[in-house]
């Protein structure tokens, strides 16, 4: 049976040396420990600070264990060792016992291996496993055992309350971190490198509260300036004038990301069917589904003589302009051309002053949000919601998985907007005189009431919807308990005719 031990490790005598002598072997004193002394008189026995036990595995071999410092805790570890070489010898096989030995940094490398041979761009993969890599690195994880959800919670907090060039994130990127985390370990479990998943408790933050990277959409003329200033441009990054027109435009368009567009070829555009579609295929989407999108049919024309003379089968839009944050700068150079020229245009210097002062075709403006490539499908999703476009429409074009999504983040609204929706509003109250057209009367029952009835014209004739019976029933009592008509209220007695009549 093995047994804890402290094996011990030869040190050089000090010169100012206290030697103890007890019977007849001789001890040095160093502060208030004795250890022995080697038989030559000129070294110390001083035992390690682990305790290690010699211990015969399953195979017959006897190797020498280390454990824990801790006494309690190395007993406990070599009861659980001496377990497994057990189970071992009665063929019971754990398939974790070989993994639970490897660092993280090779788990990693199998995760993202992984990732790829089930079809995950290499990007996705190499940035999960980055981001689980700075998670491992900050927190001092080594293997698999190190990892504890509590300190990496804390190490997030204090990376979100840190701006931005010392160090810090916004709440977004620490729940990108915090998935990555949960998604590696459930992998590390579904592979059987785990026991179990450390992270498979850890939330994420409202990120609502600390948007560090927020976009904005562009209004129609920055958008046609921008393009403007792109064709009149020179060649950019590898993209000519022309080029980078298109490029902006169809992405105005159809919402396109920057990887997507990157991969299109002439072939992937339909300008002949009905209606004229784009299509991005499964390798390239986000969704790695293959995504067949409707073009507004007043660019077929555009994009058919744009694409006369293009090589088949080559991407429209080569080079490396869609990698990492280089459409970033692809776009913030051609916003910079065309603000300058709009500021160029100013006729006096009071003009130039006040053209000067504003944000319009600013890359940064003055509440903190960007105009970079990204934005201009928070472009499109815009001028969707403003057109009118249903949210379930909405979505759908976005390619977005919840509504919530669309409305909430992509879709920006301004004053004026905001202004024409209320102005669209029924009139609440009647007015004896200048009535506003379609405002409500005491000819169609005045208030709220007649507006709502007044959208139910036009129905099968006897039929009215229940709000209307409603709203109708309590005016009506209201006149009847003025004129004093009557010893049932009218209330009751419109409310048993909307139960008579059949409703829609």
């Amino acid at each position: 049976m093995a047994s804890l031990f402290k094996p011990t490790r030869p040190f050089p005598l000090p010169d100012d040396a206290v030697i103890v002598a007890k019977g007849d072997k001789q001890f040095v004193k160093i502060g208030r420990d004795v250890y022995p002394i080697t038989s030559d008189g000129k070294q110390f026995l001083k035992p390690t600070a682990k305790w290690c036990a010699d211990v015969t595995h399953a195979d017959g071999t006897r190797k020498r264990v280390r454990f824990s410092p801790n006494k309690s805790a190395a007993q406990m570890m070599l009861a659980e060792l001496l377990k497994t070489i057990e189970n071992e010898k009665a063929g019971i096989h754990n398939p974790n016992a070989v993994h639970q030995r490897k660092p993280l940094v090779a788990l990693l490398a199998e995760y993202e291996q992984g990732q790829r041979d089930r079809g995950t761009t290499a990007k996705h993969a190499s940035q999960a496993a980055y981001r689980c890599r700075a998670a491992f690195d900050a927190c001092g994880f080594v293997f698999a055992a190190d990892l504890d959800a509590t300190k990496v919670e804390r190490w997030l907090a204090e990376r979100r309350g840190k701006a931005k060039p010392d160090g810090g994130i916004s709440a977004q990127t620490s729940n990108h971190i915090a998935v990555a985390l949960k998604a590696f370990c459930n992998w590390c479990v579904r592979a059987d490198r785990m026991t179990g998943n450390p992270f498979r408790h850890m939330g994420k933050v409202r990120v609502d509260a600390d948007i560090r990277h927020e976009r904005r959409a562009m209004g129609a003329d920055e958008f046609d300036r921008l393009a403007a200033a792109a064709q009149a441009g020179g060649e950019y990054r590898h993209l000519s004038g022309p080029d980078r027109r298109m490029l902006y435009t169809v992405a105005g368009m159809t919402g396109l990301r920057a990887a997507e567009l990157a991969s299109l070829v002439p072939e992937s555009f339909d300008l002949d069917a009905t209606p004229p579609t784009v299509t991005v295929e499964a390798g390239y989407s986000k969704r790695r589904r293959r995504d067949v999108l409707p073009l507004h049919t007043g660019l077929c024309d555009d994009i058919r003589e744009w694409l006369a003379g293009k090589p088949a089968g080559e991407a429209l839009w080569g080079g490396t302009w869609a990698k990492y944050t280089q459409a970033v700068l692809l776009i913030r150079h051609d916003l910079e051309a065309a603000r300058a020229a709009w500021l160029a245009e100013a006729a006096t210097a009071e003009e130039r002053a006040d053209r000067e002062s504003s944000d319009f075709l600013l890359y940064r403006d003055r509440a903190g949000r960007v105009a970079d490539f990204h934005c201009l499908r928070h472009t499109f999703v815009s001028n969707l919601v403003r057109s009118g476009v249903g949210p379930k429409d909405a979505q759908t074009l976005a390619r977005h998985s919840t509504v919530t999504l669309t409305l909430g983040r992509y879709a920006h609204t301004t004053l004026t907007d905001t202004a024409a929706a209320v102005n669209r509003l029924p009139t609440v109250g009647g007015s004896s005189t200048g009535a506003a057209p379609g405002a409500a009367t005491s000819d169609n029952g005045g208030g709220f009431a007649g507006a709502v009835e007044e959208t139910t014209e036009g129905r099968a004739e006897g039929v009215k919807s229940a709000e209307v019976l409603k709203l109708k029933g309590i005016e009506d009592d209201q006149e009847g308990l003025k004129t004093g008509e009557g010893s049932t209220p009218r209330r009751i007695r419109t409310f048993n005719l909307r139960f008579r009549r059949p409703m829609l």
